[in-house]
Parts: structure tokens; sequence; C-alpha cells
């Protein structure tokens, strides 16, 4: 295992706090609400399955980027010049598995990219004016998109626009958003595509990295 696969991990528990892990460089999540689904693929092969019921207890045990870890029938021993640290796997029974097959992403009706400063902005505006969604509007010029932050039951809610790099590909569809807890994104940046049959994919720039997120419709 690297540290790489330790940090993805830990994002991935923030949407589930179960993890199971099968043999081979691939490990998926799916929240507990379905409404988000996860992948990521890695440079090397995790030996053989196991279950891991509580990730941060688990991310816990990697306190050094440098470390050795040996798979063992019911454990794992993960070693750093500190010492040792043996990590029980979880029971079948007690941490279900996601699909192993990725979603089916329709068309997009919308792409653009994500960049992490853009994200961490509507953050911050979004706890600053109290709005839970992002809103994806066609911009003003060609090759644009509108992320919107703004509360679409009240006309005279603040709100904040950013202006993004993309391509609105369906200015006829209904008015979508989604919900901005539910991007528990790993730190970088993402092409997006969004689809009116209320579904949207994030996919890192730099990792093989790959987020599938619910979206709402408005009217």
């Amino acid at each position: 295992m690297q540290i790489e696969a330790v940090e993805v991990i830990r994002n991935f528990g923030t949407i589930n706090q179960n993890l199971a892990v099968e043999p081979g460089n691939v490990v998926r999540t799916l929240s507990e609400t379905n409404n988000i689904m996860a992948k990521a693929v890695f440079d090397f092969e995790f030996p053989k399955e196991f279950r891991i019921y509580d990730v941060s207890e688990f991310v816990a045990c990697f306190e050094s980027e440098e470390f050795e870890v040996s798979y063992h029938d019911n454990f794992m021993k993960i070693s750093d010049d500190m010492g040792d640290s043996t990590y029980y796997y979880s029971g079948d029974n007690l941490v279900s598995s996601p699909p192993n097959k990725d979603l089916n992403m329709p068309e997009p009706d919308i792409k653009f990219v994500l960049t992490s400063k853009i994200l961490s902005r509507l953050r911050k505006r979004a706890a600053i004016h109290g709005h839970k969604k992002i809103y994806f509007k066609q911009g003003d010029e060609a090759g644009s998109v509108v992320l919107s932050i703004d509360d679409m039951t009240n006309d005279t809610a603040n709100s904040c626009t950013v202006k993004v790099e993309g391509e609105f590909i369906n200015p006829d569809i209904p008015l979508l958003s989604i919900n901005i807890d539910n991007l528990k994104l790993l730190a970088g940046d993402y092409n997006v595509e969004v689809s009116s049959k209320l579904i949207s994919k994030f996919e890192h720039t730099e990792k093989d990295l790959t987020y599938w997120i619910a979206l709402n419709k408005k009217g």
C-alpha cells in the first residue's frame, strides 16, 4: 500500500465509514443513501480482500509517510520507523460491498472544469450565505458555465456566481443543482459532466479517481 492510497481511503471514509477492499488495484465506495459513488484505480494491487469497519480508525494506523504493510489471514501489520501496528479486518457481515462496476453515465448536458480554488470559494460562500446548493446555469458567453450559490425559494437571498470554462450542451434542460455537502472530493481539479437524468460525474485531472453524485431538479 502507498501513502496516496491511504489519503484516498481517508477521503472515501467521508462517503461511507465502512470500506470493502477486493484483490486488485480498484477500490470503490457507495454512500449509505446511494447518492454518492466513488472509484479509485491505483498503480499497485491489494493481494487479498479485507473489510474495514471504521475508516477513520484504520487510517489513524498510518502515522508516517514511509511504511510497510504485510497482509495476513485476519489482520494486516503496518510497520514504520517507530514500530508496528496490527489492524484486524472486519467481519463480512458488518461491511457491505458496493457494486463492482461503474455507473452508466448518460450523455452529458453540461461539461465544465472545476478547480480546487473555485470549489473552495463556493464552499466558503455557501457557508457565509447559509445556502446548501450549487446551481448550474448557462453563461452569457460561448464556452462558459455559471455555478451559482443561491436560494431559489427567496428572491432577495444573497448569492454568489462563478463563471467556469465549459460547455452548456443542452440549454433546454431544467435548472439542476447539487448539494454542496455531497461534494466529498479529494483535493484537486476535476472534469465534470452533468446530466439532466439527475447524475453528475467528477473525474480528477491528475489521479485515476472518479465520483458519481446525484443531482436535484427545480421546475
